[in-house]
């Protein structure tokens, strides 16, 4: 068996379709273990995808002892009123960053006992895990593999291959990366297509969700105009609050708002932006616009022929560095450089019957996805990296 490790939903929704596709290739056993419990994966929904490949989700309360006692407590906050929960910020931060769901010997004996050959990570699962795992896997013999997960939105970005010493291979989800040079480290890094981008995944997917990409028509007659606002981390609420108020007063416009989910540490149940809302695939689905900063999202938003509107003047309202994005330049991204502009061109698309696209939109966007995701993006039935299938193969 295979074993990928999951900790947020970012790492989860990106391992899901890797998985998937290994397991449709290569005909291996392959699971998945959240070793942060506080989040239930299931509200995302894609449990019954990992079912109908036969995919375990293993819990984690099968490595050790202590990890069921931690399971029964958050079984017991199903019943704790919200209220109280919410003030628990620093418990939910420090089981993330401090507490180690299992050791090393627990760990040594779970690899023994399902006979695991290969545990996979995200580059950024918390530290407290990696050295455990490393150790783990050399001591009983089996490969540990670091996923760099999703597509880096920055221009220029560098990869140092030092930072993959504990790990036998590094797999690496984008095409725009730059590797730094290295002799031999460089040589265990494979560079892949992102499966979460793919159009066969996309496809999949869309099989569990409640908006359907395929029910989604551009002809606004008789209907507001839909807009979805992602929020990003890296600004403050307060600056997320004014642009929703600011969009408020449009009329003729149905609005949500999605919070991003990396950095949120408090059990799912009690986060209504989780329970009692679409994920952000399915709202991207729904909308006819989408609103942001820099986020993968917006390259989902481009694959499914959205408009895009970024707020470029959240640098200037923050007073912080403007950054190079590797959608500049392009026609995939309108570039929002105030909120009088925000909302003049809102009110522009507003007003039009239908949301055609451009000849020179389309050829953009072609551009833009098969330099960022993949150059054969477009041809479905593409196989996977023979580099990455052989490594479980072996």
């Amino acid at each position: 068996m295979h074993l990928f490790l999951v900790h947020q939903f970012p790492d989860f929704d990106n391992f899901v379709p890797v998985v998937i596709d290994l397991k449709k290739k290569t005909n291996l056993n392959f699971s998945i273990m959240n070793v942060f419990p506080v989040h239930d994966l299931k509200y995302y929904r894609l449990n019954q995808l990992l079912d109908s490949h036969d995919i375990e989700l293993i819990d984690i309360s099968e490595v050790n002892v202590k990890s069921k006692f931690i399971n029964f407590f958050l079984k017991f906050t199903k019943i704790i009123p919200k209220m109280i929960l919410e003030r628990l910020n620093r418990l939910w931060y420090f089981l993330y960053h401090k507490f180690n769901f299992f050791e090393q010997d627990n760990l040594i004996y779970f690899i023994k006992k399902k006979k695991i050959k290969s545990i996979n990570i995200d580059k950024s699962l918390p530290g407290t895990y990696k050295q455990i795992i490393s150790s783990a896997c050399k001591k009983t013999n089996i490969k540990i593999n670091c996923y760099n997960l999703g597509i880096e939105m920055r221009r220029n970005i560098k990869i140092n291959p030092n930072d993959f010493d504990l790990y036998d291979n590094a797999i690496v989800q984008d095409q725009n990366l730059i590797i730094e040079k290295s002799d031999t480290k460089s040589k265990k890094i494979i560079r892949v297509a992102s499966s979460r981008y793919s159009l066969r995944w996309i496809k999949e997917v869309e099989n569990v969700y409640k908006y359907k990409l395929k029910d989604y028509s551009q002809k606004l007659e008789n209907r507001n105009l839909k807009i979805l606002l992602v929020t990003r981390p890296f600004f403050t609420q307060k600056s997320w609050e004014k642009i929703y108020k600011k969009l408020k007063e449009i009329k003729n416009i149905d609005l949500r708002i999605k919070l991003k989910p990396r950095g949120q540490f408090k059990p799912l149940h009690i986060q209504d932006n989780i329970i009692n809302e679409y994920n952000t695939s399915e709202l991207i689905n729904w909308a006819d616009v989408v609103v942001s900063h820099s986020s993968s999202i917006l390259v989902e938003a481009v694959i499914k022929f959205k408009r895009v509107l970024f707020l470029n003047f959240l640098f200037d309202l923050e007073k912080k560095k403007k950054i190079n994005y590797i959608f500049e330049d392009t026609e995939v991204v309108e570039y929002m450089n105030s909120f009088e502009q925000l909302i003049n061109r809102l009110k522009i698309l507003r007003s039009n019957n239908d949301f055609e696209f451009l000849e020179k939109y389309q050829r953009s966007r072609t551009d833009f996805l098969q330099s960022n995701i993949d150059k054969d993006y477009f041809t479905e039935s593409k196989d996977l990296n023979k580099e990455l299938l052989q490594i479980y193969l072996n």
